[in-house]
């Protein structure tokens, strides 16, 4: 099952993703394949989808160690506005539990993604 939570195969939801084989066709459904990547340890997909301040503010080497130091618990998708097939833009809340040296996180936060030349791109956050 994908970890995304889709409760689809993961060779059917966020693995032709992150393999290149197609792109996202919303900004929820490429968040879902982000937090899959990250669950993978799959960085080069992580900076591959992002721009704008997200690619700025990014460390690859620590956000790997981070991603193979974490038990990944689940997602859950709290709100989505706009980021659509035919939207420029798009906001997506959810909330990540991971399990990190023995104690429970959760990412609570509202990702901007922005739609470039037909590819959604995660943007920014705001942290919840």
């Amino acid at each position: 099952m994908c970890p995304c939570g889709s409760n689809q195969r993961f060779s059917q939801c966020c693995w032709p993703y992150i393999a290149g084989k197609s792109q996202a066709k919303t900004a929820q459904s490429l968040m879902r394949s982000r937090y899959a990547a990250y669950t993978r340890g799959n960085i080069a997909y992580i900076e591959a989808t992002q721009n704008g301040p997200a690619a700025q503010n990014f460390d690859a080497q620590s956000a790997k160690k981070w991603a193979l130091s974490a038990k990944w618990l689940g997602l859950k998708v709290v709100h989505c506005k706009q980021g659509l097939v035919e939207d420029t833009v798009g906001y997506v809340e959810f909330i990540a539990s991971y399990k990190l040296n023995g104690q429970m996180q959760q990412i609570h936060e509202i990702s901007e993604f922005h739609k470039i030349a037909d590819r959604w791109l995660y943007f920014s956050n705001v942290l919840l």
